[in-house]
Parts: C-alpha cells; sequence; structure tokens
C-alpha cells in the first residue's frame, strides 16, 4: 500500500537520530520545524492531557500542515515484530520509554476514507490493509471529536493537512476514533505489554 522515497527535501532523518524519548517536549526541540518537516509554524504545550500541538500562525483549511516520509520521520509497523525491533534499538536501558513512546503516538490509517478521514469500509481481521505506526517525533495530536486536522496518503508516505480554517493559537486535533478498532496483532502486542493504545477497543477514551 505504501512506498518509502529518497526525497527528503532538507528533513532530518529523526527516526536515526539517537533521542530522549521520555521527554516530550524536549525531543521536539531536538529538531527544527523544517527538519522534522513541518510547514507552518507551530508549537508543543503542556496541556491536562500531556504535551498539546498549537499553531503559532492562522491555517486555511486545505493547507499542507507536515510531510510524513517513510523510513524519514514516519515509522511503519506491519507486525509485533516490527514494534519489538523499534524498542529494542538502542541502549538496554531505552527500551521502556520507547514502548511508552509507540503506546501514546501509535496510529491507524486507511486511504478509504470520506474528505474528512473517517473510513468508508472499516477494516478487520486478515483483510485489514490500513497502515500502522507514527511519526517521530510525534505530532502530539490530542483527541477531539471534532477534529481540525486530516491524514492524507501521498506518494512519499502520509501528509497532515489542516481540515477547517485554524487561528494563532488554536490547539491543532485528531479524532482517534479515525484510527478504528485495533487490528488483531496489536490487540496482542497491547494485551501482552498490558498498554493502551489509540484505538477505540484499546483504551477507555476514544
Amino acid at each position: 500500500l505504501f512506498s518509502s522515497s529518497n526525497s527528503a527535501d532538507g528533513l532530518a532523518n529523526t527516526i536515526a537520530t539517537k533521542l530522549d524519548w521520555d521527554d516530550r517536549i524536549a525531543l521536539q526541540d531536538r529538531f527544527s520545524l523544517e527538519e522534522k518537516g513541518w510547514l507552518v509554524k507551530v508549537d508543543w504545550r503542556s496541556t491536562p492531557y500531556g504535551a498539546g500541538l498549537f499553531a503559532q500562525q492562522d491555517i486555511p483549511a486545505g493547507m499542507l500542515l507536515r510531510r510524513g516520509i517513510l523510513g524519514v520521520n514516519l515509522q511503519e509497523f506491519s507486525c509485533v515484530q516490527d514494534i519489538e525491533v523499534f524498542c529494542n534499538h538502542g541502549e538496554d536501558d531505552e527500551y521502556q520509554a520507547r514502548l511508552e513512546y509507540v503506546k501514546d503516538y501509535l496510529w491507524g490509517f486507511s486511504k478509504d476514507t470520506d474528505d474528512k478521514g473517517y473510513e468508508l469500509n472499516p477494516s478487520s481481521g486478515d483483510s485489514d490493509d490500513r497502515f500502522f505506526g507514527m511519526w517521530i517525533p510525534g505530532n502530539g495530536l490530542n483527541h477531539n471529536e471534532v477534529p481540525n486536522t486530516v491524514y492524507k496518503e501521498s506518494e512519499e508516505g502520509i501528509n497532515l493537512v489542516a481540515l477547517v480554517d485554524i487561528q494563532a493559537d488554536d490547539e491543532l486535533f485528531d479524532d482517534y476514533r479515525r484510527h478504528g478498532m485495533s487490528s488483531p496483532w496489536l490487540k496482542d502486542f497491547a494485551d501482552a505489554h498490558n498498554v493502551t493504545l489509540n484505538f477505540a477497543d484499546c483504551n477507555e477514551f476514544v
């Protein structure tokens, strides 16, 4: 469904960079906005729900916010082993921090959606061909049932786009219901590690 590209155009390879996975805001500050693929001015602030993403400028509906390029700033997982390889990459004491990062930032994406990003024919079981993965660093989009951003497939990976007009200092939101239900292998992963994920059947807040 998705293929990687070498066209990074000034993006840092954030996936290959040694990072402090525990400090979410410092991790964002490790790179410039441009190095992370952002095309608009944003910042991260503490909210009651953890680090949240805020606009620093007025943004019109339809504007490209961030480019996601597979293998550069967008990590794909297609099975439990992919997640285990990611979590075991690095120093011995990084495993738990990387696991917690996956728990908080992993999401699902289907290209078969309406204009607002809601899946038209929800995938399930062995027929599930959604993308599962995460941005590095994560976008920091908190959950809201009235989202103002949407994911769109691109030739390089997946982009984040403004769904509606956004004003400076507005928080940017995702509707986690658009991620759908977890794939069976992800549910097994969540159960094995006793963690919640951002899917309706893996937590109590979606």
